[in-house]
């Protein structure tokens, strides 16, 4: 993301902060109102990216719904059984994918 329309990050921070700088002149504070206007937000492609993954992320999947659903119904009629090697397997699979995402 880029910010720009201030042109010191000190001004910038003293700003959003509501940092007041004791020794500017009440002209100097004039000028600088009309400037407010004047800032712009550009957001990056690579932050565009994250956001449409973040979007895709928290879409509902009916697949796993369906999955969830019948490991329940297994559960609760006592017929849920998993072997140790699938539970091992799908720990491994959960820490990978976590470490790419």
């Amino acid at each position: 993301m880029q910010i720009s329309g201030h042109g010191k990050v000190d001004h910038l921070a003293k700003l959003l902060l509501g940092v007041q700088d004791t020794e500017s002149s009440s002209g100097r504070q004039a000028a600088a109102r009309p400037e407010v206007g004047k800032d712009e937000v550009q957001i990056s492609a690579q932050a565009k990216e994250l956001q449409r993954i973040r979007e895709l992320v928290n879409q509902p999947d009916p697949e796993r719904t369906e999955h969830v659903e019948r490991v329940r119904r297994a559960l609760d009629s006592g017929t849920y059984d998993v072997s140790g090697r699938a539970v091992g397997d799908a720990i491994i699979k959960q820490v990978l994918t976590d470490a790419v995402v």
